[in-house]
């Protein structure tokens, strides 16, 4: 897992789920804030890990409309031409690459067609790696604003994770 977020300690969501992730057997999660604090990414290092993954998830909140910083930066240092593509070299090819978010806002404010234009990105890297973009699993009402509101929070990003589970487990 990749896991983006610069304020996960204070994080419902991508906490809960990321940790849900870390317990499973044959998995690690990469945390880029804490590991890249000052933006300087071991590139090497994070191929090294793709290479090692069969199933790559990218764990991230929404922040409008798009990723967090560090992981688009990830994304352009780490998916180079003539590792991930170019010159014959895919060396992700065929594997699946699953988009796991957070949205703040309620499902009202994300109908559809906004989810396809905020991971029509991710669609196009797998596709042009040549992996399997396999789908997304995203909640909404994520936020801890108020009791009522944390432990719906809670509750979301704990269905989220047992969606995410299942998914990697039907593989």
């Amino acid at each position: 897992m990749i896991l983006t977020h610069p304020k996960i300690d204070e994080s419902i969501g991508n906490r809960i789920i990321s940790n849900v992730i870390a317990k499973q057997e044959n998995t690690e999660v990469r945390h880029l804030d804490k590991l890249y604090p000052d933006f300087k990414i071991n590139i090497k290092a994070e191929q090294e890990a793709l290479l090692k993954a069969d199933t790559i998830i990218i764990q991230y909140p929404i922040f409008w409309y798009s990723t967090p910083a560090i992981l688009k930066q990830w994304i352009d240092q780490v998916i180079q031409f003539g590792f991930a593509f170019g010159d014959d070299n895919y060396n992700l090819e065929g594997k699946k690459l699953i988009a796991s978010f957070t949205i703040g806002s309620p499902v009202k404010d994300y109908p559809q067609e906004i989810i396809d234009k905020i991971i029509f990105h991710l669609q196009g890297l797998a596709e042009y790696c040549k992996m399997e973009y396999v789908g997304e699993i995203f909640c909404n009402d994520i936020n801890g604003y108020s009791d009522g509101a944390k432990e719906n929070a809670i509750k979301a990003a704990n269905n989220h994770a047992q969606k995410l589970l299942k998914l990697i487990n039907s593989f």
